[in-house]
């Protein structure tokens, strides 16, 4: 048996990773990139960017040495409505779509949310703004069986998937409603300089994620704070410090963040025109307490960005995983205002909080 335990470590800490991610203290996926991730932060940063239109995509890969780890996909689309209709007041409209695989039993969690938001503007000179969010989905998880091997099929020497499990998990699928709702604040006293506050509460009415139909496992609430600024270091605006901090709790689970970038403006001439163009690079790191330090980096041009992140292991699982814990990369594109409708849709908005 001893043997046993030995050569199967890894299979045996993502099996209990799994049953800790369906059970009692079921917990969300996290992203090193949160910045890229916004709908799924907090619903009260849908619409909140300068721009007609936001697509934003993260993959990542998380402990891939144990039976498989984590695989996460997110995507958002989201966009301000009736901006400049309202005065300095416009709403948000956004979608979210995200889905984390797990294990080698096929764990799978699918996110399909929608958002709406509301952002008003706090004083005349319109430097000074408050957004509220709210998000619907009907959501589902669920298992593959036919990959699962459990104790009943071990001979002595290996698995024998031809003998009975004697389990008796009626449910490999479910679908459940959920809520969610936040706010933020954000100062932007110039085109040039920012700073934003949120909180959000996630699962309000914390669903029940149990595999069996008489099983009670809520999936707790999960509370987020976030903050950041961009501040500029120059007269000429071409470099910028952008501090970030993330929190988040989920029942006895919590995740405390912190870092940031910085970041440089790049400038050249069109080949065949005086129009000049910008590229923006973006160069940081991040530290997720006792758990990993992340290592950052972003490129924007024109329309499109390109962010890639890197975690390194702190924690005591680095022994089963090795120095490397995770990989992350994010896409995104944003719809410029047209040029002579800027004045009506500016409203001194960051691409991403």
């Amino acid at each position: 048996m001893l043997k046993f335990v030995r050569n199967n470590l890894k299979f045996i800490v993502a099996v209990v990773t799994c049953i800790t991610a369906t059970s009692v203290s079921a917990q969300d996926p996290h992203f090193t990139q949160f910045y890229g991730t916004p709908l799924h932060m907090n619903p009260a940063m849908t619409g909140v960017f300068d721009g007609t239109f936001r697509l934003s995509n993260n993959y990542r890969t998380q402990w891939s040495g144990l039976g498989g780890g984590y695989k996460t996909i997110h995507i958002s689309a989201d966009a301000p409505i009736a901006k400049g209709e309202l005065g300095s007041n416009y709403f948000g409209v956004g979608f979210l779509l995200y889905q984390d695989k797990a294990g080698t039993a096929g764990f799978r969690s699918t996110i399909i949310e929608g958002s709406l938001s509301y952002t008003a503007a706090l004083d005349p000179e319109k430097s000074n703004y408050i957004s509220l969010g709210f998000q619907a989905g009907l959501n589902q998880q669920s298992l593959d069986l036919s990959k699962a091997t459990w104790d009943s099929q071990w001979n002595g020497d290996a698995f024998d998937p031809a003998l009975p499990s004697r389990e008796s998990i009626q449910l490999q699928q479910f679908s459940y409603l959920d809520l969610n709702a936040g706010f933020m604040y954000f100062h932007v006293p110039d085109e040039f300089n920012s700073f934003s506050f949120g909180a959000a509460m996630h699962h309000i009415g914390s669903p029940n994620v149990s595999f069996f139909s008489e099983g009670e496992a809520p999936l707790r609430r999960r509370i987020t704070v976030n903050t950041g600024a961009e501040i500029s270091l120059n007269k000429e605006n071409m470099t910028w410090l952008i501090p970030k901090a993330y929190f988040m709790l989920q029942g006895k689970q919590k995740e405390i963040m912190f870092g940031g970038f910085v970041k440089n403006k790049i400038q050249f001439k069109s080949r065949y025109t005086n129009y000049k163009k910008e590229a923006y690079f973006y160069l940081g790191g991040f530290y997720r307490w006792d758990d990993a330090i992340a290592l950052a980096a972003r490129v924007e041009y024109n329309m499109f960005g390109l962010g890639l992140s890197y975690d390194i292991n702190t924690s005591y699982l680095s022994s089963l995983t090795g120095s490397s814990s995770a990989f992350e990369i994010n896409l995104s594109y944003i719809a410029y205002v047209k040029r002579g409708q800027r004045a009506k849709h500016f409203s001194k908005t960051p691409r991403f909080f």
